[in-house]
């Protein structure tokens, strides 16, 4: 792509800072988080566990409500409502209605420990199925393609679509997860959160835009329409990657969570607010 030649001015930077940057909304994000007592970083690097490079994330959020700890990677898209995301999903099957926790236990005192204090271990070191899920339930909508949709401005003002800008900071909270799978599986990250219980780590990965830019339509299972495209604050699309080459162990990532801001503060009041509502992540009794 050329590019003029013409110097850029306070106009255009004015321009591109009103309409184009993520970094204000990143900024709105951390505080929303942050009020609703979240321990959050905004920005920061971690390597792709895929290509060795370093990139940059936009938030790491990390929340431990009674005996257990999630953490999620964040990533911000300022969508315009010009160029809204649309999901298309399907009924979730139940082969994709499940989420993978770690589960570390206490081992028993140690007469050899000079403080008689027990430590807390790994389960395994692998995840372990949460089936029923009640966060990704069986029948539930899932996410299955992505689209970002506008019009050109030309004569007949066509209509353009596009995944591309999307599914990079969908592959950034993926690759960003990884460094937090990692945490969530490391004894000495939950000895720090450890309240002498049984304790639970898990980790999500996000992508937060806009209100109003977040639209989903749904199909049955043989293909037909199911109604016109609405607007949502929330949307589950089904990824089931694996994170199982570092040496603790191995975790299954079910989804990736696409949010508006409101979706967002939603989730974070109905599944993180207290160890009460934060139990919906563990396996029923």
């Amino acid at each position: 792509m050329r590019l003029k030649k013409d110097p850029i001015g306070i106009d255009a930077l004015e321009e591109y800072l009103t309409s184009a940057s993520d970094f204000a909304f990143e900024l709105r994000i951390f505080e929303m988080l942050t009020t609703k007592d979240i321990d959050c970083v905004h920005g920061g690097q971690y390597k792709d566990p895929d290509t060795g490079k370093f990139r940059e994330f936009d938030l790491r959020a990390r929340v431990t409500r009674g005996s257990v700890t999630l953490t999620a990677a964040i990533e911000c898209k300022s969508v315009g409502k010009h160029f809204p995301l649309l999901v298309s999903c399907v009924p979730r099957d139940e082969s994709e209605a499940f989420h993978q926790i770690f589960i570390h236990e206490p081992t028993p005192e140690e007469p050899s420990d000079l403080f008689h204090m027990p430590r807390v271990v790994g389960e395994g070191k692998e995840g372990v199925d949460v089936r029923p899920s009640q966060i990704y339930p069986v029948g539930g909508s899932v996410g299955k393609s992505t689209a970002q949709v506008g019009r050109r401005e030309t004569k007949d003002a066509e209509l353009h679509a596009n995944d591309a800008e999307f599914f990079e900071k969908w592959s950034q909270a993926l690759q960003s997860l990884d460094d937090l799978v990692y945490e969530v599986a490391d004894d000495e990250f939950i000895q720090e959160r450890w309240d002498g219980r049984l304790h639970v780590g898990l980790a999500l990965p996000i992508v937060v835009v806009p209100n109003e830019t977040l639209w989903s339509v749904n199909y049955a299972s043989n293909g037909e329409r199911a109604g016109q495209p609405a607007q949502t604050d929330r949307v589950s699309i089904y990824i089931a990657r694996s994170y199982h080459h570092f040496a603790v162990g191995s975790l299954d990532i079910s989804h990736l969570e696409v949010m508006t801001e409101a979706g967002l503060a939603h989730f974070c009041d109905t599944y993180l607010a207290d160890s009460a509502s934060i139990r919906a992540f563990l396996p029923r009794r």
